[in-house]
């Protein structure tokens, strides 16, 4: 018998399933980040009909909020109003846009800043446009894959294990995984070992051949946010070069940053 059977059976008050749908709706995209509504369904096991109604008038009670670009929608202030909170990452997105140009400055190589957001590390914030070795311009919004990527890596080593399992079972239920990723989520915890003991998280030939990347976790207090990376030509540095040379300013940078977040954010 589950919980919530077991419960139902103290209660004479049946259960209100457009509630329970609305709720598991809140903490699908409380998960998820922006998500459109075909990820939320697969997330969710609730039918798109019933999620556009959903999202409809919760969007009119203002507790999410949708992207007319795409429609995707997440939470809104009212929802964090009531929890006290604030959206982390958004905060930390305006202070690595601010650091990472900075950065950059001292290493020449470009570096990215991304959080997670369904199943998939979406860049917030990137200093390509003022790096001189950079290939790409318009990374922000680019998605990068969580268990191949140095950003992803990075990201799921700063998880306590039960938080890296319910992330890893949002990739396994929201994610499409080629057998390389398969690949790798059965041997995780080795490759979480490999970055503790290597001290960063390293990844080569993700989008190009001849590009690798190196990454640290970013944290906001003890919330993991992101991650940051360095990347660069692997035919000019292998990873242990760059990670001598280029370590130290990638951990300054993010110190600074995450002490610049434990500012209170001022409505």
């Amino acid at each position: 018998m589950t919980e919530r059977t077991a419960a139902e059976t103290k209660s004479p008050y049946r259960e209100v399933r457009a509630v329970t749908r609305a709720f598991d709706l809140l903490e699908a995209v409380g998960d998820l980040g922006w998500a459109k509504v075909g990820e939320l369904a697969s997330y969710t096991g609730i039918d798109r009909g019933t999620l556009y109604r959903l999202i409809h008038t919760l969007e009119l009670k203002g507790y999410l909020t949708r992207r007319d670009e795409d429609g995707a929608v997440t939470l809104a202030e009212r929802i964090l109003e009531l929890g006290g909170g604030v959206r982390h990452e958004d905060f930390a997105t305006q202070i690595m846009s601010q650091m990472l140009p900075e950065l950059t400055k001292t290493i020449l190589w470009p570096s990215d800043f991304a959080t997670p957001v369904a199943g998939r590390m979406v860049i917030q914030a990137s200093s390509h446009k003022y790096s001189p070795t950079a290939v790409h311009r318009r990374l922000v919004g680019k998605a990068r894959p969580i268990l191949r990527s140095a950003l992803g890596l990075a990201y799921l080593s700063s998880l306590e294990t039960a938080d890296r399992l319910h992330m890893l079972d949002v990739i396994r239920r929201i994610a499409t995984l080629d057998a390389q990723d398969r690949a790798i989520l059965a041997n995780i915890d080795r490759y979480i070992e490999d970055v503790h003991s290597r001290g960063y998280a390293f990844s080569s030939g993700l989008i190009e051949e001849n590009i690798s990347a190196i990454a640290l976790p970013v944290r906001r207090g003890l919330v993991p946010l992101g991650a940051v990376n360095i990347v660069f030509f692997r035919s000019a540095m292998s990873h242990a070069e760059i990670a001598s040379n280029c370590l130290a300013p990638l951990r300054e940078c993010i110190a600074r940053a995450e002490a610049a977040m434990q500012t209170p954010i001022l409505s």
